[in-house]
């Protein structure tokens, strides 16, 4: 039994993996907090041995764990922030290229795709620091990601 055709396979258009792999990255960037953070919090010489139960000493590593993860996962981080306006940019351009119906504001999308990049521009300039620029990049990245995934759902049955 073949699916019905949606109106998005007509899009000649993946950009919108590059999109979906912000949420993706970020939910996986937080299981690596979680699991750093236990694995501190299971020997206490990490975080001090003052602290007396096991989930003080995993709320203490949480912080640490939260740098420590972006060691590994930062690079990936910053080049999602990056490609999202670029991706966003193509991925509209290629749906208003079909007629789907679906009619999108390439400009204004791939505007809001970048105020990722400029909060982790401007956070990196005024606190140099490299992960709280990243972090601050995805508290804008990761929502804008999930509204366009869904607006591109809701029209074009695509992802």
């Amino acid at each position: 039994m073949r699916r019905p055709q949606l109106s998005g396979d007509r899009v000649q258009s993946r950009w919108w993996y590059w999109i979906a792999a912000v949420p993706i990255v970020f939910v996986f960037w937080l299981v690596t907090v979680a699991w750093v953070a236990f694995a501190m919090s299971i020997d206490p010489s990490f975080v001090g041995d003052s602290a007396p139960s096991f989930f003080v000493r995993l709320l203490v590593a949480i912080p640490h764990a939260t740098v420590v993860s972006l060691v590994a996962v930062g690079i990936p981080f910053a080049v999602l922030i990056a490609i999202l306006p670029l991706a966003v940019f193509q991925d509209t351009v290629a749906i208003n290229r079909a007629e789907t119906g679906w009619e999108p504001s390439s400009r204004n999308f791939a505007l809001s795709g970048l105020l990722g990049l400029i909060a982790a521009v401007v956070v990196g300039i005024f606190t140099i620091d490299i992960s709280l620029a990243i972090i601050a990049g995805f508290v804008l990245s990761v929502p804008f990601a999930l509204y366009y995934l869904r607006e591109r759902h809701e029209k074009l049955g695509v992802p």
